[in-house]
């Protein structure tokens, strides 16, 4: 082999041992079935860009898809309630989404210009605010629902044909509007996903129901003899559970999802009442139902309704007494009086003359061996009035030294 090899490097020719036939054919069979499959899914590809705007009034966002087959359509959608730039960007997201589920569309590349939007979905963003992971969490409940999605963040001169479609989406202009459908969204896409809880026991009518209708009781004394007495307020009537009540009809015993829906309904439903907790459960009465916390959960449901927290009538009555200001401003009312006689002290003082400020409590002392008219002018003009000006009321005791 090495004479071979020396006889041949003469005319540039190498010597190389034949390869593994079956490790070849195994790696020409995965690189023939990755090419196939990537090719499949570049067929099948759908294109959709989008761009976004908002304001405080509304939104607006187009949207511009493009099939497997280069077939190119646009919508325009006007979102008639007050949005941010990121809410925006995601319900231009979710629309896109429906559009391609409704289309049948498995594998979908979808282009944004928002980088925190796309960051988000992608996993390389927190999404901190509250509404932002209503946001996420509903995208991805929408993402999984296809085969592939890939998210792509695009420059904003890229987006030229969707953001003319954005512009022309809030306009009257008829002609822009002839090759693209307008559609107009007037809640946010996470409205049904600000649910509020409803604290019942799961299935709290079943232990009522085995005992009516069966006779059976839970193994725990206490809990049996409970049931026992909750049960002779309840009967059945076509097979469902009612309460009963000596000044008012049956009322028909529901669980937590339909408690939901008729808090939903009663309060905020068609007729918009709006109405206050106690109210809300009366009604709810009045309608024919009833669950054991009915008047906590009406009061919880009242907590998040941005209306009756936005509109309701706020007690503004104090917790405390009010309490009278005796003087109308600081140094115009003062009180005088003599203090004494008091053990002698040096230069044989042995009263105190003492004046206080109605308003702000301020003291005046001097110290005494004689009280005289003028001594006390000589302290009211030295004590109060340079100092604090003339005040408008001096009150004592009416003794001879104050009547001068």
């Amino acid at each position: 082999m090495v004479q071979w090899a020396v006889e041949l490097s003469q005319f540039d020719i190498e010597y190389r041992p034949q390869t593994a036939i079956k490790a070849q054919a195994l790696a020409d069979f995965i690189a023939e079935f990755t090419t196939l499959e990537n090719t499949s899914d570049q067929e099948d590809l759908w294109m959709i860009n989008t761009d976004r705007s908002s304001t405080q009034k509304g939104g607006r966002a187009g949207i511009v898809i493009s099939s497997p087959k280069q077939d190119v359509l646009k919508y325009g959608v006007q979102l008639k309630f007050p949005i941010t730039n990121n809410e925006a960007e995601y319900e231009a997201l979710l629309i896109r989404l429906r559009i391609a589920q409704a289309l049948g569309a498995e594998n979908i590349v979808l282009k944004s210009n928002s980088q925190l939007v796309i960051g988000q979905v992608r996993g390389e963003f927190e999404a901190k605010e509250t509404r932002m992971q209503k946001y996420l969490k509903l995208t991805n409940q929408l993402v999984s629902a296809f085969h592939h999605t890939e998210f792509v963040q695009i420059p904003r001169d890229r987006d030229a044909e969707a953001d003319e479609v954005a512009r022309s989406a809030l306009t009257d202009n008829r002609d822009k509007m002839n090759n693209w459908r307008l559609e107009e969204q007037n809640s946010s896409s996470i409205k049904e996903l600000q649910t509020f809880s409803v604290h019942t026991s799961p299935r709290w009518t079943s232990p009522i129901l085995s005992f009516l209708q069966e006779g059976r009781l839970p193994p725990n004394p206490k809990e049996a003899k409970k049931i026992q007495k909750r049960a002779a307020k309840y009967t059945i009537l076509n097979d469902e559970l009612y309460k009963r009540g000596y000044s008012q009809p049956y009322l028909r015993c529901i669980e937590e999802e339909e408690a939901r829906y008729v808090l939903e309904e009663v309060h905020r439903g068609i007729y918009r009442d709006h109405i206050g907790a106690k109210s809300l459960v009366r009604k709810i009465m009045r309608t024919g139902y009833f669950w054991p916390t009915m008047q906590q959960d009406a009061a919880n449901f009242m907590k998040k309704c941005n209306s009756c927290q936005r509109y309701r009538n706020v007690q503004r009555v104090l917790g405390e007494k009010m309490m009278t200001i005796s003087s109308p401003w600081p140094f115009a009312q003062w009180r005088i009086d003599i203090m004494g006689p008091l053990p002698q002290e040096k230069r044989q003082m042995k009263f105190l003359l003492v004046a206080i400020d109605y308003f702000t409590r301020w003291v005046e002392a001097e110290a005494l061996a004689t009280i005289t008219e003028a001594k006390i002018q000589n302290f009211v003009w030295k004590n109060i009035v340079y100092r604090f000006g003339i005040p408008r009321t001096i009150i004592s005791n009416n003794d001879r030294q104050f009547d001068n």
